[in-house]
């Protein structure tokens, strides 16, 4: 159960305040003052407007207009008169002698230094919003604080902790919570449409992942076969320093750490060929050098140190509505994350701070009239390019005992056979047994 309570508050936590890996970077919007579902445009009213001593300065300062590296900062001065106090963003005071830093030159620095990660922001957030008229989609002010009372009762805390501790934990004042992180999920969710659905396979492969027994493993991951084969062809000989190969061959810096330890492997978390290699394995033996993903050149070997025991071993109406509901969560994140990838295709974005345009179809107008020529990104002079890149989930491996020595590769679950070793009378790192 308390395996499960994890899984559900990494989801929680998403939602509250960690939604920028499920929407690529798309739901940390920062520095929009609107109401939840009010239009983007109201955003150049508020900047078009005089700033005040409050210190709120306007994003538009151009990349061009900003002060050169290491030239003073501030007007050197006496006493500043009124004006000069609404304008100044501080006065510093040293023997009489005074320097007063403009709001002027606090909103250039500020571009300078956090403006393209704020202004993508506020671009994906306008993304969000254009689609939502498009579609007469609305999320009220009065959704987006229900939703925080919602998961606010998840966590079993009051509203105003909950988002103290944002504040506190995560740097998030409440309004920004609000207007970035839950507006933006809401909206989202209702461009999706129809609640997402399970089906009772889902559940059963969710229970034995969730609640299943799992294979305890010692690992040594290689970054190509030949490394592989060699560690192989060690361990065969000496099965029992297993821990003494895995420094001398694993890349793997976390498990390397701990003599080759890694968390106990479920059924159904990640590579299928992994997975039944290791749930073939019996205690003491070692597995074949087994290929991670027929498309990555990545392989493990795995010494089987047992099973843990299940707590829950029965999938009753209880656990079935809990991991329904987390399936649900799980389905919804993702859709989320399409139909957000997919709008930010369909939208034409001239970003003039990075000099790159991105998005649109041949028929969309760009800011200067023109058209657009189709291709879902084009970069200018300036611009760049950012490559999302993939997390391996590193798994177990399986085998069988059958007399036979085979350094070979395993590429399915069916020809990856052990290598028949006698157990270990004694283990230098024991792993406890574990239970969710």
């Amino acid at each position: 159960m308390a395996e499960l309570n994890r899984s559900k508050s990494t989801l929680l936590l998403v939602a509250a305040g960690t939604g920028t890996a499920v929407l690529g970077a798309a739901i940390c919007f920062q520095c929009l003052r609107a109401q939840p579902g009010t239009a983007a445009e109201e955003a150049t009213a508020r900047a078009s407007a005089s700033e005040s001593a409050s210190g709120k300065a306007r994003l538009g300062a151009s990349a061009n207009s900003q002060s050169s590296i290491g030239s003073p900062a501030g007007t050197s001065g006496t006493t500043p008169n009124a004006s000069a106090k609404g304008e100044a963003g501080a006065r510093v005071s040293h023997n009489g002698q005074n320097l007063l830093i403009s709001m002027d030159e606090v909103a250039k620095e500020s571009v300078v230094r956090v403006g393209k990660e704020v202004l993508d922001s506020m671009i994906n957030r306008a993304i969000i919003q254009l689609a939502c008229r498009e579609r007469g989609v609305e999320v009220a002010r009065t959704e987006v604080d229900q939703e925080i009372v919602r998961i606010a009762a998840e966590f079993k805390i009051p509203v105003e902790q909950y988002l103290q501790m944002l504040q506190a934990e995560r740097n998030i004042p409440p309004e920004q919570y609000r207007r970035d992180v839950i507006w933006p999920m809401l909206a989202l969710k209702k461009l999706v449409g129809a609640e997402v659905k399970v089906t009772e396979e889902e559940i059963q492969k969710a229970f034995e992942r969730e609640y299943g027994p799992r294979v305890k493993c010692r690992m040594i991951l290689c970054d190509n076969l030949r490394r592989a084969q060699a560690a192989w062809a060690k361990v065969k000989e000496s099965p029992d320093d297993f821990e003494k190969y895995v420094q001398e061959y694993s890349i793997d810096p976390a498990s390397k750490s701990l003599d080759g330890s890694v968390p106990p492997i479920p059924r159904h978390s990640g590579s299928e060929t992994v997975e039944k290699a290791a749930f073939k394995l019996k205690m003491g033996e070692i597995s074949a050098v087994i290929q991670i993903d027929s498309t990555l050149h990545q392989y493990v070997i795995l010494k089987c140190e047992g099973r843990t025991d299940p707590v829950v071993k029965e999938l009753d109406d209880q656990v079935c509505a809990e991991l329904a509901d987390l399936l649900k969560k799980q389905k919804t994140q993702e859709q989320v994350a399409k139909v957000f990838e997919s709008i930010k295709k369909e939208t034409r974005v001239d970003n003039y701070y990075t000099n790159t345009s991105t998005g649109g179809t041949s028929n969309a107008s760009q800011a200067d009239g023109t058209k657009s020529n189709g291709t879902l990104s084009a970069s200018t002079k300036g611009g760049s390019v950012a490559n999302d890149g993939g997390e391996v989930r590193q798994a177990g491996a399986k085998g069988t005992s059958n007399g036979r020595v085979k350094p070979a590769i395993a590429t399915s679950a069916d020809d990856a056979d052990a290598l028949p070793v006698r157990p270990a009378s004694s283990t230098k790192r024991s792993v406890p047994n574990s239970s969710k």
